[in-house]
């Protein structure tokens, strides 16, 4: 393994671990959330956004708990030195400082945030760098009943599909919705 590869492995692995023993203390789960431990998304209606930009602070957690314990809560990788696991962190850590990571990563957005089903390391090696955006196929996960904050969202998304964008207050979606047009 090249030394520098090897040390962001490292870094990052090490990050993970202070994320994971911080949200312990406070009585946080310390894992990445998976969103179908709280969401049947099965029952719920889906909307295909297709291929674009998504703000990497809004990746939040996982699809399934498959890889859920692979990550602290921050995506930080919680795997040992030496498994396969950190051999292809570590090869996506090399291509995206070489090539550029452009295959887009899978993921199902619900309520505002998203949640990876494909390419959890691509998220967490990107996440790593301070990469502030992702390429993602994105699936929208309707909830049966919206809250007031999310269904104004919904409108100004047609509107002015931008994620960087967040409101704490429904009017204030609707002004700008009002301002755009």
């Amino acid at each position: 393994m090249n030394e520098s590869k090897h040390d962001e492995y490292l870094k990052a692995k090490r990050s993970g671990e202070k994320a994971f023993r911080t949200a312990a203390a406070q009585g946080q789960y310390p894992y990445l959330p998976a969103m179908d431990d709280f969401v049947d998304s099965s029952a719920l209606s889906k909307v295909s956004l297709g291929i674009m930009e998504i703000p990497l602070s809004m990746v939040t957690g996982t699809k399934t708990s498959g890889r859920q314990q692979s990550f602290a809560c921050n995506f930080m990788p919680l795997m040992e030195e030496g498994t396969e696991f950190a051999a292809k962190w570590t090869s996506l850590y090399a291509y995206q400082m070489s090539e550029g990571i452009t295959d887009a990563v899978t993921v199902f957005e619900y309520m505002h945030h998203f949640y990876v089903q494909e390419g959890n390391k691509r998220v967490s090696v990107l996440k790593h760098l301070k990469t502030p955006e992702i390429t993602a196929e994105v699936t929208r996960v309707l909830p049966a009943r919206p809250d007031a904050l999310y269904s104004a969202f919904l409108k100004f998304f047609r509107v002015c599909p931008l994620y960087e964008i967040s409101f704490t207050s429904a009017e204030s979606y609707e002004k700008l919705a009002k301002i755009l047009g």
